[in-house]
């Protein structure tokens, strides 16, 4: 029988020598740990996607503008299906008081579980880290728990008015026809964290790629968009 799952975190930060010492003492309290140091927001979403960590450890994106666009990230994070807590990991200053006031709309909306300054003490990572990880819900791998997100993205493609759908028991491939009979994929690509979405031509010989996206929610509506197009005579 397998153990218990080890709980992961993934580090966001462009400063790669505190990456590089923050993973070695998360490694060694025995969580699973990855780093990041492009901030950009594709970079991100495929992260999170590839990793689904139990807790992100998130700096800011610019030395000049201090927190940045992780406000909005970290709002992201926060409101998945699959809440992702995060903890500011950041040295400046004005952006640690907003955030520890919460009276600001960016501030409120990030839902910050943790703030951890920099420079930090150890004995206050190991906290902030164990009690961010002990708010989220553990992510199954599990065979099973893949042929049941393949067969959640069958029913969505279902709801839209995809035809015949064919769901894999992978986490998360399902194959469907349009109204007009072309054959649709879409296919939850592991190694680059993103929705790959494709449409056959009407002899079936050769796909066109359409879209690549990070959540299901948007891969759903770019299959809804296409459908309807289809249905207008695009």
């Amino acid at each position: 029988m397998a153990g218990p799952q080890r709980r992961s975190v993934l580090i966001i930060d462009n400063d790669r020598d505190v990456s590089e010492i923050v993973r070695a003492v998360l490694q060694d309290e025995g969580y699973e740990v990855a780093v990041l140091s492009d901030l950009s927001a594709d970079a991100i979403a495929a992260a999170i996607g590839i990793h689904e960590p139990d807790a992100v450890l998130l700096d800011g994106d610019s030395d000049v503008l201090g927190y940045g666009n992780s406000w909005a990230e970290a709002a992201q994070l926060s409101q998945r299906d699959r809440r992702v807590p995060v903890i500011m990991f950041t040295a400046h200053a004005p952006d640690i008081a907003e955030a520890r006031i919460a009276e600001t709309n960016r501030s409120r909306k990030a839902e910050f579980a943790e703030i951890l300054a920099k420079p930090f003490d150890l004995d206050q990572l190991l906290a902030a880290v164990a009690r961010a990880v002990g708010m989220a819900e553990v992510f199954d791998r599990s065979a099973m728990a893949d042929a049941t997100r393949s067969a959640a993205l069958a029913a969505d493609l279902e709801r839209i008015g995809g035809l015949d759908v064919r769901p894999s028991g992978r986490r998360e491939w399902a194959t469907f026809r349009t109204p007009a009979g072309r054959i649709m994929q879409i296919y939850w690509w592991q190694t680059g964290g993103s929705y790959l979405i494709g449409r056959y031509d009407p002899d079936g010989k050769r796909m066109e790629n359409i879209a690549l996206t990070y959540s299901r929610p948007a891969a759903i509506e770019i299959c809804a968009a296409v459908l309807r197009a289809e249905s207008a005579g695009a």
